[in-house]
């Protein structure tokens, strides 16, 4: 198993054409839960709770309103599921011994999609989550079988994504078609993708995550050996940033949000390893999220000084796009004349990576 922790961005906005004007009502029922349980709705791309009850006899009511249907979390005791909230009447069903998996929800076509999907994934997330399960346990008596638990975790995990892909190009004119074509377009050839791309329907192509897709099809993308790609984005504070006005430094250039617990790791490596940075190294910090209280605190936590950026435009943003950031934390070390000279993907917390960076930088000077 590697050591390298990434946290894969999966971003789910659904577009559904039977929204109601007054919102969306969940109607819920919780197998074993305790009376009075708190029970919390939170919007994952925006980082808040859209709301919360008190269970009563293990039933629950959600009620609010999204600016466009978008992907949740619904919490209890400990344990989350995710659903697609839309502006439409919902149903949610589920135990609490394992929310995620046997969770039965109803209500807009994009969550139905989603149940289709489920469902043939299901047999193989069953099995890999078991033997990931037994792993994390050391649940097992010889080398020998640990190395069949890990086949079995990644042979089981290779056929549900496999499903995953392919249903997204099956459904190219939905939201969650279209996020899993996003999510996945460095392993689907460009003839294919500009091939989707060019033939969805007007109301799918105008929305973000095609846009992003387009970019991907049709712009420069960031790769080692290429001159940077400029961007203006805000600080923390709210004041302009442009990256070339980084001059005659090193950059360390890092894609972050503030949920991704590598990420978090590798900030709170580097703040308690600054002194040991190079002079000639600066770092920028870029965070993919779009709540500021969520940035501010987290940045306040892993106590960022160093430049902390961001375009507040999400999973699908457009830098993050031309820098073909698809896990985090992604970063690039940059060198004087501004060329790509290293990628990192995720944080290995068996590696100092400060170490790293200097070696890289002395073979480039």
């Amino acid at each position: 198993m590697k050591k390298v922790l990434t946290l894969l961005i999966i971003p789910i906005i659904i577009i559904s054409c039977k929204n109601r004007n007054d919102g969306f009502t969940i109607t819920g029922y919780i197998e074993g839960i305790k009376d009075s349980t708190l029970i919390k709705l939170y919007d994952i791309d925006r980082q808040f709770n859209i709301d919360s009850t008190y269970s009563s006899n293990r039933d629950f009511t959600l009620k609010g309103k999204v600016e466009n249907p978008t992907s949740c979390r619904i919490y209890a005791e400990g344990q989350s599921t995710v659903i697609q909230v839309e502006n439409v009447e919902m149903t949610f069903k589920s135990s609490i011994n394992n929310l995620n998996l046997e969770s039965k929800v109803s209500g807009g076509r994009e969550q139905e999609l989603q149940n289709e999907l489920k469902k043939l994934q299901q047999p193989h997330d069953i099995v890999y989550l078991g033997a990931y399960d037994s792993l994390m346990k050391k649940d097992y008596t010889s080398n020998v079988e640990k190395q069949k638990l890990i086949k079995r975790f990644n042979e089981s995990q290779s056929a549900s994504q496999e499903i995953y892909v392919n249903f997204g190009k099956q459904h190219p004119d939905s939201y969650l078609g279209l996020k899993i074509i996003y999510m996945n377009r460095k392993s689907i050839p460009k003839d294919s993708l500009k091939l989707i791309y060019q033939n969805l329907k007007t109301q799918y192509k105008e929305t973000t995550i095609a846009k992003a897709l387009g970019i991907f099809l049709y712009e420069d993308i960031a790769k080692t050996g290429s001159k940077y790609i400029d961007f203006t984005a805000k600080t923390i504070d709210n004041n302009n940033f442009r990256l070339s006005s980084l001059k005659d430094k090193f950059i360390y250039l890092s894609f972050w949000e503030a949920g991704c617990i590598p990420c978090r790791l590798e900030n709170k490596f580097l703040s308690k390893n600054f002194d040991s940075i190079p002079n000639d190294l600066t770092i920028v910090s870029f965070s993919i999220g779009k709540n500021l209280e969520s940035w501010k605190k987290a940045s306040a936590a892993d106590k960022i000084t160093w430049h902390n950026v961001s375009d507040y435009e999400g999973g699908q943003g457009s830098i993050k796009t031309r820098y073909g950031v698809q896990a985090i934390p992604t970063s690039f070390l940059i060198n004087k004349e501004g060329i790509i000279i290293k990628k990192f993907t995720g944080f290995n917390p068996d590696k100092n990576l400060i170490d790293e960076l200097k070696k890289v930088m002395n073979e480039n000077k």
